[in-house]
């Protein structure tokens, strides 16, 4: 029996639309989908907008394919690492050497999975591999994270890293002998039906797919955005996912209900709390098992009127992705922010949306 949700009304729905209306008349995206749900049921999807302006205008759909950018890791490789660390194929309080034994150096042994899972290791944010000439070459992108010098003693600083995202991707490849793309697939999509979520689109989705930025005189559609994810081929551990909407609410669904969805069990409901558990010892951030509950960027996923202990992540190309595990509720937004140009801005709408949410919920 589904339970009836009292809070979702008429006027929420009407204010929701206003704002989304009014961000793309404001020019803050070109195209939206919204969708709003519990752990029962999808209470509402909607598309709003164009998937793609320019070369030629294609209008945006529910079923839409969105390039994740980093949501990624919350959807792909920090439940692979849980998933491995589950069966007991891995240890997240081990150092990261057990796994990558070149990854050493000045204060990296002592650096572990949980650092890595939380942004505290230390390693820097972000290297642009792709305009290093580093492309089609990762080993050779691998060895340079190892080997680069870490910016603070691990578990001291938070420092969001997609380097440290990188180096799980490939400890999932290295401990379960996959690919993260094949490890995700077998051990998540297929069993969640979630049949239109993977890295690397093949050729006949691209049409389909949310539109981002000009490359070399292209306009990617259904290619990775992200610089270093494409460098790498198109799959890695901190950006590279395509999803849809309804597809990503199952995953919030299998989250919400402590790992399972449907009758398939992905995650015990152990594993499912850790996820959503801090676990940062930098005072004043936490950080779950790859989710962000408290920080500087969660305001971006939850505005400021939900309450502590709601988490998710975003992503750079306009994603993100929301879940209440008090009253079971998620809310995925998803944006084509950076087309054509990476000049858009969604922070207002994104915080909008969650304080029409939560205000709904909590007052």
């Amino acid at each position: 029996m589904l339970t009836l949700v009292k809070w979702w009304t008429k006027k929420l729905k009407q204010s929701l639309e206003k704002t989304v209306q009014n961000a793309i008349s404001e020019n803050q995206a070109h195209g939206v989908v919204l969708c709003i749900g519990t752990d029962e049921k999808i209470l509402y999807l909607s598309a709003f907008g164009k998937r793609r302006e320019v070369p030629s205008t294609q209008p945006m759909e529910v079923n839409t394919i969105f390039d994740l950018a980093s949501v990624t890791k919350v959807v792909a490789t920090a439940p692979a690492i849980c998933l491995l660390w589950q069966q007991g194929k891995l240890d997240i309080n081990a150092p990261v050497k057990q796994y990558l034994p070149e990854f050493f150096g000045k204060h990296k042994d002592k650096v572990t999975l949980l650092h890595l899972l939380t942004h505290t290791s230390g390693l820097p944010a972000f290297k642009n591999y792709l305009r290093m000439g580093l492309r089609g070459q990762p080993e050779a992108i691998i060895t340079d994270i190892c080997q680069t010098r870490l910016k603070a003693p691990p578990g001291k600083v938070f420092i969001y890293s997609d380097l440290g995202f990188i180096l799980l991707g490939e400890i999932v490849k290295r401990v379960s002998g996959l690919e993260l793309d094949e490890f995700c697939r077998r051990y998540f999509y297929l069993p969640l039906q979630m049949r239109h979520t993977r890295f690397n689109p093949p050729k006949g989705w691209h049409n389909r797919c949310a539109a981002t930025e000009w490359r070399n005189g292209q306009m990617l559609q259904g290619i990775v955005h992200d610089p270093n994810a494409y460098a790498l081929g198109g799959i890695a551990g901190h950006a590279g996912l395509f999803s849809t909407a309804s597809e990503l609410a199952r995953f919030c669904q299998m989250i919400l209900r402590e790992g399972e969805l449907d009758g398939v069990k992905v995650f015990e409901p152990e594993t499912v709390l850790a996820m959503r558990t801090n676990h940062c010892p930098v005072e004043g951030i936490q950080r779950g098992l790859g989710f962000d509950i408290e920080s500087p960027y969660s305001p971006q996923m939850k505005g400021e009127k939900f309450p502590t202990g709601v988490f998710g992540h975003t992503g750079y190309t306009g994603t993100s992705v929301t879940i209440d595990p008090f009253v079971k509720v998620f809310v995925i937004l998803l944006t084509n922010r950076v087309h054509p140009d990476d000049k858009r801005n969604i922070s207002n709408l994104r915080k909008s949306v969650a304080n029409l949410i939560a205000s709904a919920i909590y007052d």
